[in-house]
């Protein structure tokens, strides 16, 4: 995290939401990571961004407090929630990252005018590539290992977040990796996890838009100045704020 960057703590009836960032009224690019992020994680996108405010958010629990309980569904209604009482009619550009991902998927809010999802992990099923957190990650990864993976130390009990497509409203760019899930092999960056089905319904929906990284895996963003991010970024927010987003 940005030693200068500050952090604001929105109470929601299911826990605190905590915003880093600098908040001066602008129109907002939220930025939800994903789980088990590092706490820089997108910490300098106000650099690349400087024509709105760039708010970033942990997962609740990771390098933030937790929320009542670990679950898809609670964490995307305390952001709802969050919104509303901190950004209240300020239109938003949400960016999800891999699990915040679904949670921006999930959303729905007047104030959310465009998602930009990062590889959003649609089908778990098949996810082998995170069956590595048996053995190592955080000591208090299970509740959302489980809830939100189905992934236990023995089983994998697969989730279905395809139905979030059926709620969208807004439009989506979807940006996902070119080094396919399938199959199983040893690898060093970790390849993309929506799998060829997931592929299929996204590039179906009427109200998306897909963008392939050549040569990423999962962690497309991690090159936060790569061109084709910052097209993406910039054309959402024009999208979005009109003559309120000065390029």
């Amino acid at each position: 995290m940005a030693d200068d960057e500050p952090v604001t703590e929105v109470e929601t009836a299911l826990g605190p939401i905590q915003f880093r960032g600098r908040n001066t009224g602008r129109p907002v690019l939220l930025i939800i990571n994903g789980a088990f992020a590092h706490s820089d994680t997108m910490d300098r996108a106000h650099q690349v961004m400087p024509e709105v405010d760039v708010l970033r958010a942990h997962l609740p629990g990771n390098h933030c407090p937790p929320l009542m309980t670990t679950s898809l569904g609670v964490f995307t209604a305390a952001f709802r929630q969050a919104i509303e009482a901190h950004l209240r009619s300020r239109p938003v550009v949400v960016v999800g990252l891999s699990t915040g991902a679904l949670v921006a998927l999930g959303l729905r809010h007047p104030s959310v005018r465009r998602l930009v999802l990062a590889e959003p992990p649609l089908r778990t099923g098949d996810l082998w590539p995170l069956l590595g957190w048996r053995e190592q990650g955080p000591p208090d990864r299970w509740p959302l290992v489980t809830s939100i993976f189905g992934i236990t130390p023995t089983t994998v009990e697969p989730r279905d977040y395809t139905h979030l497509l059926d709620g969208l409203r807004v439009p989506a760019v979807v940006i996902l990796g070119s080094e396919p899930l399938m199959p199983p092999r040893p690898f060093e960056a970790m390849p993309s996890l929506v799998d060829e089905e997931s592929r299929a319904l996204l590039a179906a929906h009427p109200r998306v838009q897909l963008v392939t990284a050549p040569g990423a895996g999962h962690h497309v963003t991690q090159g936060i100045y790569h061109p084709l991010l910052l097209e993406v970024f910039r054309r959402s927010c024009k999208a979005a704020f009109g003559a309120a987003f000065q390029v």
